[in-house]
């Protein structure tokens, strides 16, 4: 299944009420490439994040590669939403993200470099 497949399946089963099936799709294009389902999981992602056991969960899977959770972690940085501002922290961890395939955080990264 290609990646605008998996996020066209997400979609629907967000709108059946069925997020965990549809954060699953998500991350299927997410990691494809698919610059809409990063959008999207970041979102999600982002809307979880309430305590800092959330953000435990973020870098947990940031570390286990998942480049969305790593641009959430960098977008908490750059708030200080649970996390103190770090803006170096979060240029690097933007910079990890776009090298794994993030485009919101390469897009931000071109953004501050011009």
């Amino acid at each position: 299944m290609d990646a605008e497949q998996e996020y066209q399946l997400g979609a629907l089963a967000f709108k059946a009420g069925n997020a965990q099936e549809g954060a699953e799709h998500l991350r299927n294009a997410a990691f494809a490439g698919h610059a809409e389902a990063q959008n999207q999981l970041a979102r999600v992602y982002f809307a979880q994040v309430k305590t800092r056991e959330d953000v435990a969960n973020l870098e947990s899977a940031a570390q286990g590669g998942d480049h969305v959770a790593l641009f959430v972690l960098a977008m908490c940085l750059i708030q200080g939403t649970l996390l103190p501002k770090d803006t170096d922290k979060a240029l690097s961890a933007l910079r990890i993200a776009a090298r794994g395939g993030n485009v919101m955080a390469a897009a931000m990264l071109a953004q501050q470099s011009e």
